[in-house]
């Protein structure tokens, strides 16, 4: 009753003012509340996808680094990733991102799988020489 008491002693402009933006009709408020339903799935979609792509790309990743074995030719290294490395290394060159030495001799070059949705947390490297075989790997992971 209180508040029924001022807007009684309003002007008549305000009090009309007050009753069109305080009694919004019913669907206007379900349509919002729709709206932010559906957005908030939204995100919850695409976050769970993110997560999940990034899952996928470390488990296959983990697998194929797995069936490397030294002496593997670099095509087959490929192959069993999938795609081509992100970054060739070429003796001498530092990859700073992951690794703190460049590749030495017996290793001619440094192939870097990556999994660019972890922000630079994890890689594998597989080490070639210069007949184009495995001479080395590593799996890199920031702390």
């Amino acid at each position: 009753m209180f508040l029924i008491r001022i807007v009684h002693r309003l002007t008549p402009d305000r009090k009309a003012q007050m009753d069109t933006d305080e009694h919004l009709p019913a669907s206007s408020t379900k349509g919002k509340k729709s709206l932010i339903a559906i957005a908030l799935i939204a995100v919850i979609v695409v976050l769970v996808s993110y997560i999940a792509r990034c899952s996928f790309i470390a488990s296959s990743r983990g697998k194929a680094f797995d069936a490397v074995q030294i002496g593997d030719t670099e095509s087959s290294v490929v192959a069993r990733f999938g795609s081509a490395p992100s970054v060739r290394e070429k003796q001498g060159t530092l990859f700073a991102r992951y690794a703190s030495k460049p590749c030495t001799s017996p290793c001619f070059e440094r192939l870097w799988f990556e999994n660019r949705l972890q922000f630079d947390i994890e890689a594998w490297s597989v080490e070639i020489d210069q007949s184009a075989h495995v001479v080395d790997k590593a799996h890199w992971v920031s702390p």
